[in-house]
């Protein structure tokens, strides 16, 4: 029961969390104080991430690896073995190109559109965890999976039957390039944990978080302080049209606090759940944000008013999410029955029946 309690609590902070840091972003956006170019958006992300390491790890992720032993995870990366060392710096990699594209995606279609495209991650994660984690889903979960992939594509029509702008296409093409590079993110997450002598999950969330501000933070000082005035101030100026420097350093502090929750919660779920599962939380995210930015962004950019097709995409998501998590209870059951891990007592009381 606790362990149920537990689980649930670790999802809906990471889907709240996810929520609300993407509206923040959004209006920090809209107000001129989170400049693409700037990446600070991206950098207070990262920030977040390596925070974990001051906090303790949760329950779940002292799980045993590799079957029965429990391996214990290296003290620091520098007594890692080469192969996780190695693994950090490839996760890295994809983790800042993926942030990076998504971020510009999102100045370009707004928090809600970016939102559809980004929960489209669990349509590349059902792949390459198949093909990169030899996992097998069942006919009954493709078919979610599919489902809540057009569900989803429903909400990017406008209410002409068209996208709003031909710009949004430029940004939707951004986004989707993001989205596959976050999907080899969370399947490469996923593998890494699984390393004999791999780290815990917030050894992962902290070394990946350092490493990725760590070139946030080369990037600002030689790019975004120097032209700081004409990035933020002028651009504060002249979207908000005063210096509203108080609500925009809360709106960042509150932004590293969400991103903090978001990974402390995020590679907790990722090994007791797995990359798909994750997936199906984002598309969540994605259908809320969607009403969300329709409230607060609509008179600000039309692309982001609801209409009959993003209340469609709702119905369609909500429909899949149910239906896949009904198959993948039913297919893990299948997959605990399997005969070389079927206690004793289990085998003799089939035999008898």
């Amino acid at each position: 029961m606790a362990y149920t309690l537990q689980t649930f609590l670790f999802q809906a902070i990471f889907l709240l969390s996810g929520i609300f840091s993407t509206l923040i972003t959004q209006n920090l956006f809209n107000i001129g104080a989170a400049d693409k170019a700037t990446i600070l958006t991206v950098f207070t992300q990262y920030m977040g991430m390596a925070l974990c390491r001051f906090f303790p790890a949760p329950a779940k992720a002292s799980v045993p690896r590799n079957g029965a032993v429990l391996l214990q995870p290296p003290k620091s990366f520098f007594t890692a073995s080469p192969e996780i060392r190695k693994g950090i710096f490839i996760i890295t990699t994809f983790e800042v190109l993926g942030n990076v594209l998504s971020t510009i995606g999102l100045s370009i279609i707004g928090s809600g559109i970016y939102q559809v495209i980004h929960a489209g991650v669990i349509v590349f994660n059902a792949i390459f965890s198949k093909y990169f984690l030899n996992k097998t889903l069942n006919i009954k979960q493709w078919i979610a999976v599919i489902g809540i992939a057009v569900g989803l594509s429903l909400s990017a029509i406008g209410k002409d039957g068209k996208l709003t702008s031909p710009i949004i296409l430029v940004g939707i093409v951004i986004n989707l390039l993001g989205t596959i590079f976050y999907s080899f993110v969370y399947v490469l997450n996923e593998k890494h944990l699984k390393l004999p002598g791999g780290p815990s999950t917030v050894q992962q969330s902290s070394w990946i978080g350092t490493c990725s501000s760590s070139i946030c933070l080369v990037y600002i000082i030689l790019y975004t302080l120097p032209h700081y005035q004409t990035l933020i101030v002028d651009k504060v100026k002249e979207n908000y049209g005063g210096q509203p420097y108080g609500w925009i350093y809360i709106s960042y502090i509150l932004l590293l606090l969400l991103h903090f929750l978001h990974s402390y919660t995020y590679f907790w779920i990722l090994e007791s759940s797995g990359a798909v599962t994750t997936g199906v939380l984002q598309a969540l995210r994605a259908v809320t944000v969607f009403f969300f930015s329709s409230f607060f962004f609509c008179e600000i950019d039309n692309a982001q008013c609801l209409t009959i097709y993003k209340v469609e995409s709702c119905l369609a998501v909500v429909t899949g999410v149910l239906f896949y998590s009904l198959s993948s209870r039913v297919k893990k059951e299948e997959d605990d029955l399997e005969p070389d891990q079927i206690p004793l007592t289990s085998i003799e009381k089939i035999d008898i029946d």
